[in-house]
């Protein structure tokens, strides 16, 4: 198919009910106690088989001796028990599990964290992008990601500086990419700020509607309605 018959409009989140909540009326973070003297490493989803819980092991380890930095890990998923299991066996206190949250307590959840944490194994991510990035650009939250280092996915965090990437093979590299942002809170707002704006762009409601309908015009061969 010629590439000129090709248009591409991507999933997107609700830009009128998904942004951030400030702290004092974050309900996620009143529910669970949470404090805002500590930097919370969050990853909010399904902990299936895509999911990396070997690599938020090994970077929790390296990552022990920091007493206020604390792994959020919310949500279910089949690999969830044998992380737990793990986790308690290597004696890591500074994970924490969450069930998972209402659908209405999206913005609450990703708004509780410091920084985002997508663990991918390798060979999963592609030019494909986890939907959850866009909830949590939306979130004024940057993201952490820890992928395959020759796909489209990383080279767009990087060319964009809308977060940080490190190999899914290296937990040293991951840790440090955490505590760049730990160390430098001016350059993790930095990027939550562009995360923001390239999410609002790319991945928002309105943006991808007014696509749609722009896509429906040309259809019809009129060039706006």
């Amino acid at each position: 198919v010629p590439s000129g018959k090709v248009s591409v409009i991507v999933n997107w989140y609700d830009d009128k009910s998904v942004h951030e909540v400030p702290w004092q009326e974050n309900r996620f973070a009143q529910k669970f106690g949470l404090s805002e003297n500590r930097f919370y490493v969050q990853y909010a989803g399904t902990m299936g088989y895509v999911f990396d819980y070997p690599m938020v092991l090994s970077v929790a380890e390296i990552l022990r001796i920091y007493a206020d930095i604390e792994f959020q890990m919310v949500g279910e998923g089949s690999q969830r028990a044998v992380f737990e299991r793990e986790a308690r066996r290597r004696e890591l206190h500074n994970i924490r599990f969450f069930p998972l949250q209402p659908q209405h307590l999206v913005g609450d959840v990703y708004s509780a964290a410091s920084v985002c944490l997508v663990p991918l194994k390798r060979g999963i991510i592609g030019n494909s992008v986890p939907s959850k990035v866009a909830l949590i650009m939306a979130c004024n939250r940057a993201v952490i990601n820890s992928v395959d280092e020759g796909s489209q996915y990383y080279q767009m965090f990087e060319e964009n500086r809308i977060g940080l990437c490190a190999p899914n093979t290296d937990p040293q590299a991951v840790a440090d990419a955490i505590l760049a942002l730990y160390m430098d809170k001016d350059d993790r707002e930095r990027l939550a700020r562009n995360g923001l704006k390239f999410g609002e762009a790319f991945y928002s409601r309105s943006s991808n509607t007014a696509n749609l309908i722009h896509l429906f015009a040309e259809m019809v061969g009129r060039r706006s309605i």
